[in-house]
């Protein structure tokens, strides 16, 4: 296959030929991967590559023989650069991106809107509920935990992770390292979605490895003509619902709420207030809510 005319990113095997990357690109040994690797050692699902915003990334799906890029085991989303050598069991896969890019951003912290960059048209304001995951004490666990156990495990979390959201038509709009931001727009069934994909991630909760969630509903910004997960979600409500991790984080607890998120679930949820709390850079103090277990 060769890639696309304007296409900014693609695979190029040993043998030259070009596969192009657009949206979500899966690997695997069976038929409805986007790549099909028909060898012995390949997983059914074994890895995923991820567009988000003009980034390509890297996800081992918990793959039996693992994923390494230049030589290094994937432990956790990684994001690719022009000419990064992606090794999956016998198979010898080159990323290209000739586009030069950005520098990487810091995990977790989420751009402010940028309206010198997105002119009117190019911006769509929707209601949405914003779900964040991120594995706690990831750093300490990379630095504990054998590479070849941590991959196949973290990979296995966010191939489960994914599945619950693809259940209960959220879309998974971006990794963030160690952990990924999913969406859903404002829809009168949308409150029951999440409810019901957070009971999913509670249940998976009970597992390793140990993951935070925090949700929040509010106005964001889409870059583009139409909000999928491609393209650029900005806005003040979206830093809100980053910063709010840190107030999880400070408080120790596994799940943490939105004021605007906890009024249309609370009769679907236990949830249970946590008072006032300082959001680092917003003001005055909100009412959070964590899930009862």
């Amino acid at each position: 296959m060769t890639a696309e005319s304007g296409s900014s990113a693609w695979l190029e095997s040993e043998a030259g030929s070009r596969i192009s990357l657009h949206g979500i690109c899966t690997i695997g040994r069976i038929q409805g991967n986007t790549i099909i690797l028909p060898t012995p050692k390949v997983s059914r699902r074994h890895a995923m590559i991820h567009e988000q915003e003009g980034e390509f990334w890297l996800v081992d799906l918990g793959s039996t023989n693992g994923v390494e890029v230049n030589g290094d085991r994937v432990t956790h989303p990684v994001r690719l650069r022009d000419d990064d050598r992606i090794q999956i069991p016998d198979n010898l896969l080159t990323f290209k991106s000739p586009v030069k890019s950005e520098p990487p951003p810091k995990p977790r912290r989420a751009p402010p809107l940028r309206q010198n960059r997105l002119t009117v048209a190019d911006v769509r304001l929707s209601k949405c509920w914003i779900l964040l995951a991120d594995l706690q004490g990831f750093t300490q666990m990379s630095q504990q935990v054998d590479a070849q156990k941590l991959a196949p495990m973290v990979g296995q979390w966010i191939a489960q992770c994914q599945a619950i959201l693809s259940k209960h038509k959220g879309v998974l709009a971006k990794f963030l390292g160690d952990g990924f931001m999913a969406y859903w727009s404002d829809r009168d069934e949308s409150a029951a979605s999440v409810a019901s994909a957070c009971r999913d991630f509670q249940v998976l909760q009970k597992s390793p490895p140990p993951f935070r969630v925090i949700v929040h509903h509010g106005v964001i910004s889409f870059g583009g003509h139409s909000p999928d997960a491609s393209h650029t979600m900005i806005g003040p409500e979206l830093n809100f619902a980053f910063r709010l991790e840190k107030v999880a984080a400070r408080l120790d607890l596994a799940w943490i709420f939105s004021d605007t998120a906890a009024v249309p679930l609370q009769d679907l949820l236990p949830l249970v207030t946590c008072g006032a709390q300082k959001v680092p850079d917003f003001t005055p103090e909100r009412i959070c809510f964590t899930l009862s277990p």
